[in-house]
């Protein structure tokens, strides 16, 4: 028998966990590309290689949602810990995103952005915050099982 204390044994509650998990990966993986000849992309992770500061907000984020799911399933502290984590990382990355956009040259179409070519990171990042929004509503309201 496992004479380890209840709070020390995971309990992922997996939604959230896979939503985090999914949600930091979209966010290291490049957005979209910036030019026709794939010389270099936008991603999480170039912003972290090149200058970091502020974007690093986003992963720390993340990670700790990713952390907190893992206990998520026993307590109810660490699922709204996730919850606002990968809440708090869902507007980080929306402005860093944001910041991208606007970094990008000017184009002359009126839907220059439909027009980028769009790699996996923006699809991965709306399916895991997807996930954690959608989780969020019915974890945050359960009563902690025993």
């Amino acid at each position: 028998m496992d004479d380890s204390p209840r709070w020390y044994r995971p309990a992922p509650d997996v939604p959230l966990l896979v939503g985090s998990a999914t949600a930091l990966l979209g966010y290291l993986v490049p957005w979209f590309r910036a030019s026709r000849l794939h010389q270099w992309s936008y991603s999480g992770w170039t912003y972290l290689e090149a200058e970091g500061g502020w974007t690093w907000l986003v992963v720390v984020s993340l990670g700790i949602a990713v952390l907190a799911g893992l206990w998520a399933g026993r307590s109810l502290a660490c699922a709204k810990l996730a919850v606002g984590a990968a809440v708090a990382g869902m507007f980080l990355a929306s402005a860093v995103v944001a910041v991208s956009l606007g970094a990008l040259p000017e184009r002359d179409s009126i839907n220059w952005v439909g027009e980028l070519p769009f790699e996996m990171g923006m699809p991965l990042m709306a399916v895991g915050f997807g996930t954690v929004v959608a989780r969020a509503l019915g974890t945050v309201r359960r009563p902690v099982e025993a």
